[in-house]
């Protein structure tokens, strides 16, 4: 066993949360790109020349691409986030963190500070 149960149940809650937060980090930057639209648009409205309007035009291009990326993030975490967030998984963090402390001490127990063979005693 390449590792403890403890560890693996210690991966998957960091999983979660870091998952959670790439979902709200996600969700932030495009909202973010979305606001800035209006100010792009604001600005071509009142550009002088056809110059100013085609970096303007660029820049916009460049924000609608930093856009899809976080909306691809959001789609990609979005499930685990919607999981999370329903009522009745909200207590499966906890509950895992339970089962978590539960099983380090029991491999306590069993292995005390030595680490884990490749077998179990």
């Amino acid at each position: 066993m390449e590792k403890r149960p403890s560890q693996i149940i210690t991966d998957f809650l960091n999983f979660l949360e870091a998952a959670d937060r790439e979902y709200e980090s996600a969700y932030a930057d495009v909202g973010k790109e979305d606001n800035r639209v209006q100010t792009f648009l604001h600005d071509m409205e009142f550009a002088p020349d056809g110059k100013t309007r085609n970096r303007i035009a660029t820049r916009l291009q460049q924000s609608r691409r930093e856009r899809r990326k976080g909306k691809d993030r959001v789609q990609l975490f979005g499930k685990i986030h919607d999981f999370l967030a329903d009522r009745q998984n909200q207590n499966l963090p906890k509950s895992l963190r339970r089962l978590q402390n539960e099983q380090v001490t029991v491999e306590k127990y069993l292995f005390g500070n030595r680490e884990f063979k490749n077998r179990v005693d």
